[in-house]
């Protein structure tokens, strides 16, 4: 009964995440302005689907399915899996949480700013990749969490195109640095049980 509930919060979590981003992909082929719009098109398309208005009322559709579905992942991850035998320690947990947690408010920040970007120009996809990169973070993040060291090593390198990623497209270095130090960090953390990983 137990694998039955986990097996169904896994595949209701992976539901909601790719309608999420499906009903995200939608809108954002209705509203992408083209390229050489009118002053007059775009004032058009901005009263035809609304994006003058809040955030959460542009992409409340997307929002209500991939909150819950990234919760649902995340309860499947960190509880639903039980590996045993998990070396992990309090601390080291909260700085995977903290990990998680930055990492889909990235994915959310830059999903939102590549539906503002220019229609499938290089910055769309780049702010696109970002975001995508977010979401494996946040997975290889659940994989650490369960004793898996090659999940440590994607960690890593998935940070680490992340960093490129921000760093090329001219977002400040502090902040481009933040997901590649909090991976440091957590190295640093899970060294001692190395060892113990799978």
């Amino acid at each position: 009964m137990n694998n039955w509930r986990n097996s169904l919060v896994l595949f209701l979590g992976l539901l909601l995440i790719l309608g999420s981003l499906i009903v995200y992909g939608v809108r954002v082929a209705q509203t992408s302005i083209p390229a050489g719009s009118t002053p007059q098109q775009i004032e058009q398309l901005t009263q035809q689907y609304g994006l003058d208005r809040p955030l959460f009322e542009q992409f409340g559709a997307f929002l209500w399915m991939f909150l819950p579905g990234i919760t649902l992942l995340g309860i499947y991850g960190t509880i639903g899996i039980c590996r045993p035998g998990n070396p992990h320690r309090i601390l080291t947990k909260i700085v995977m949480a903290l990990i998680l947690l930055t990492n889909v408010i990235t994915a959310l920040n830059y999903l939102v700013v590549a539906s503002t970007a220019e229609a499938f120009s290089a910055a769309f996809w780049t702010f696109l990749a970002v975001a995508g990169l977010g979401l494996a973070n946040f997975a290889f993040c659940l994989v650490v969490w369960n004793g898996y060291r090659w999940g440590m090593w994607c960690l890593g390198i998935s940070a680490f195109l992340m960093f490129i990623l921000k760093f090329a497209g001219s977002v400040p270095i502090v902040p481009s640095l933040f997901e590649l130090s909090s991976v440091v960090v957590l190295y640093f953390l899970i060294r001692p049980v190395w060892s113990d990983m799978d």
